[in-house]
């Protein structure tokens, strides 16, 4: 079996579950498709093909070769699972910060705030789940069997070409104070050595390492960032955005000084 993808017209879900069943040791036909709801005749139709396959013996009972097929077949579904999740972004539990007392077992809500996740019982959302642990106001805790999806405003995230011969005009600099002030602007990623000189030069808080992915990721959260890039890192900078992305559904908007 290569993947499930591949068998889902040869019933391979249905036989996997009957070998479940019959791993229980229910081999009456009548549990085996209540258990499953199917018909009788359905039951004992897949069973002659498991017979026939070599995935049971003529007593019912689950061969070497069946078990090997059970054991592939749950590591691809597995395997299916973590990728869809993955792609998906669907998680299950999560951290976040108290915004009040919690206790362990209250139903919360869960909210983006300044790019951070928070729980709190106060303010309803459309994401909610219930708290694994206590905490105080401020406190980190772990929320589980989360439903529903967070509901907030995704950041804006800016992209700035600097050359050298912007970096030595002094207007530039203030223009660059004000578009920082005038659109909020949290996060600052510089990418190559004018980049980095030209926030260093201003005293301007800005993060050098991984600033496309610190960029992206921060817009994500909702908090707007602005990515400079030098002419010299152009080509790699094009390239990360690209893989990014597609990855984060993250619409740049380009911006000049």
């Amino acid at each position: 079996m290569d993947s499930l993808l591949e068998l889902r017209e040869k019933g391979a879900l249905t036989r996997a579950l009957i070998l479940i069943e019959l791993l229980k040791n229910k081999k009456k036909l009548r549990e085996i498709s209540s258990e499953l709801k199917i018909t009788p005749q359905g039951a004992s139709n897949y069973i002659k093909m498991l017979v026939k396959d070599g995935l049971i013996d003529k007593d019912l009972n689950v061969t070497p070769g069946g078990i090997a097929f059970l054991q592939k077949f749950l590591a691809n579904m597995t395997n299916l699972a973590e990728k869809a999740y993955d792609e998906m972004g669907f998680i299950s539990s999560c951290e976040a910060i108290s915004l009040e007392r919690i206790k362990k077992n209250d139903r919360v809500f869960l909210i983006m705030k300044n790019g951070v996740l928070c729980a709190t019982k106060k303010m309803k959302s459309k994401s909610r789940g219930i708290a694994e642990i206590d905490g105080n106001p401020g406190d980190p805790i772990i929320v589980k069997n989360m439903e529903g999806i967070i509901d907030y405003k995704i950041g804006d995230l800016y992209i700035m070409h600097i050359d050298y011969k912007d970096y030595s005009i002094e207007a530039n600099s203030r223009k660059l104070r004000d578009f920082i002030k005038k659109n909020n602007i949290k996060v600052i990623g510089t990418y190559g050595v004018i980049a980095k000189s030209l926030t260093d030069k201003l005293s301007i808080d800005a993060i050098p390492f991984a600033p496309v992915e610190a960029c992206i990721e921060a817009a994500v959260k909702g908090v707007n960032s602005l990515l400079i890039y030098s002419p010299e890192m152009a080509r790699f900078f094009f390239q990360k955005m690209a893989a990014n992305i597609n990855k984060y559904k993250v619409n740049p908007k380009f911006a000049d000084l």
